[in-house]
């Protein structure tokens, strides 16, 4: 007896979406507390950060769905992949945001450092959502050993696209705007990668931070999955 097709909305459910959505939530509430607090524009640059945040998140989600409803096929995941991939650096970027925190008037520097929290949260979980998905999909297909080693590869790219987006200031749209001129600092990079000091660091960290973290959330749901 065949298994059943999974709807749309069982698919968001198995993948996070309830959570995600209260934590967005809470974090542009308590954004738009602190914009009326302080009557000053400083951090409203974060709903912009947790949007693109959303934005793989949700084209894992799309993915996820044809591959349970059986219409996975190189032309409709390839698409969906790339994507992901180019964009995927932007959740768990929310955590450089770290760097603006600094006293401000009126709102309390422990106000402040709440608010990056959870977005830093937000997005890292969205993070770990999204990546769940492609990887669960490769394991399924070609094992574990192939699962983990996509995870490594996509960390380190993550950690070198977070570095592009941080330090040298690339948005996720200059690979479409600018091609050249992106390919071309990517060239000076590997050409020259110690004339960028902050280039191997940042790309390093994230890149052992993100299968960290994601060992530990895949632990997790494994014990709760069991009970």
């Amino acid at each position: 007896m065949s298994r059943p097709t999974p709807d749309f909305l069982s698919v968001l459910s198995r993948h996070g979406l309830l959570p995600a959505v209260v934590s967005s939530l809470l974090a542009v509430d308590l954004l738009a507390l602190r914009l009326d607090w302080s009557e000053r524009a400083s951090f409203a640059f974060l709903s912009w950060n947790l949007f693109l945040a959303w934005a793989p998140y949700m084209l894992a989600l799309v993915a996820r769905a044809l591959m349970l409803w059986g219409l996975a096929r190189p032309w409709t995941l390839a698409p969906l992949a790339l994507g992901w991939l180019a964009l995927f650096p932007n959740a768990p970027y929310l955590l450089t945001d770290f760097i603006h925190l600094r006293q401000r008037p009126v709102v309390p520097l422990w106000f402040d450092a709440a608010l990056l929290s959870l977005f830093a949260a937000t997005g890292w979980m969205l993070g770990l959502l999204s990546l769940e998905v492609w990887k669960r999909w490769l394991e399924e297909r070609w094992g574990r050993t192939a699962a983990w080693a996509f995870v490594t590869v996509t960390s380190l790219l993550c950690g070198y696209g977070i570095y592009l987006g941080r330090v040298e200031r690339w948005n996720s749209w200059d690979v479409l705007t600018r091609p050249e001129r992106l390919l071309f600092a990517m060239a000076a990079h590997v050409r020259e990668p110690l004339a960028h000091p902050a280039l191997p660091q940042v790309t390093l960290l994230f890149a052992l931070l993100l299968p960290l973290s994601y060992a530990g959330y895949e632990a997790v749901l494994a014990r709760v999955r069991r009970h």
